[in-house]
């Protein structure tokens, strides 16, 4: 016996049907509307029958360690620097790129062409530190 499929339901190539998602969308479910899998978790806990677990679950929680304090937001932007200090220090890629950059940021040898490699830098760090600062 086959069924149509709904409006919320798809056949897949084996004849099951499986749900696409709000307004039968291919493309899955709208962003932040999780009421369909809401749904089908409590269809599929309506089917399951309660397995007793002889106070296993309340045990394992009360021996959970308290959460960890996260790490402070500055620590990740101050290891990219000090990271980058020590590549500028010890290596001689690192003090070729200090020396163009001191010689790009110098205001006498300054022209137009300079500008291809500021304005992009200058972009990326701006992206960075708001990406961050979202954060």
């Amino acid at each position: 016996m086959t069924t149509e499929p709904n409006k919320t339901q798809d056949k897949a190539m084996d004849g099951s049907t499986f749900p696409v998602g709000r307004g039968g969308s291919m493309h899955g479910p709208v962003p932040g509307d999780d009421a369909w899998i809401e749904s089908l978790l409590q269809e599929d806990a309506a089917r399951q029958p309660h397995i007793a677990d002889d106070g296993f679950v309340v045990r394992v929680l009360m021996n959970m360690p308290a959460p960890r304090k996260p790490a402070p937001r500055w620590i990740v932007p101050m290891a990219a620097m000090v990271g980058s200090a020590v590549a500028v220090g010890l290596t001689p890629a690192g003090v070729w790129f200090a020396n163009t950059l001191v010689q790009l940021l110098d205001i006498r040898n300054f022209s137009i062409a300079h500008l291809s490699v500021l304005v992009p830098l200058a972009v990326f760090y701006v992206c960075s530190f708001s990406a961050i600062r979202e954060r």
